[in-house]
């Protein structure tokens, strides 16, 4: 296997979790766009271009084929596993405070080592996904189980 059909690969499997996952989003709303339509776009790209990189990868000539390295598999290890953790924090502890933990994690994943400009991302992901979504597409966030800043803002 090479390293572009490992990708392609690892494409596949997380475009068909997030399909699988986005199609568990109850549907609360009648017409208009509900909270599945994102995540099943987002999966179904994902899916897509995981197909298009392992059968570009097959038909690539034997001789230009360049077989993976675990260190050069690393980084898609840890955004995986930052993913997971995403999903976690936002479980416990709800939208804001998980994206606000996740966004400078993934910026120092992709080698962003500015203090200002994980600051920034920890402030400005959460708010600027807050009004895409939330108010401007009106699909609520998902609330912490333990904890949600959200209740807190809202004085709840």
């Amino acid at each position: 296997m090479t390293r572009d059909s490992v990708s392609g690969l690892a494409m596949i499997v997380i475009g068909a979790l997030v399909l699988k996952f986005a199609l568990d989003i109850e549907i609360t709303e009648q017409g208009g766009i509900g909270p599945r339509v994102f995540p099943l776009a987002g999966g179904g790209a994902i899916f897509g271009l995981g197909l298009v990189q392992t059968v570009n990868a097959i038909r690539m000539p034997l001789a230009q084929r360049d077989l993976p390295r675990l260190r050069d598999m690393l980084p898609v290890l840890l955004l995986c596993g930052l993913a997971i953790l995403y999903l976690i924090a936002i479980t416990l502890f709800g939208y804001l405070i998980g994206t606000a933990v996740c966004a400078p994690l993934t910026l120092m994943l992709f080698g962003v080592r500015s203090p200002v400009a994980m600051l920034v991302a920890a402030v400005l992901c959460p708010l600027i996904y807050h009004l895409v979504f939330f108010v401007g597409l009106g699909v609520f966030p998902p609330y912490g189980a333990w904890f949600d800043l959200l209740d807190v803002i809202q004085g709840y």
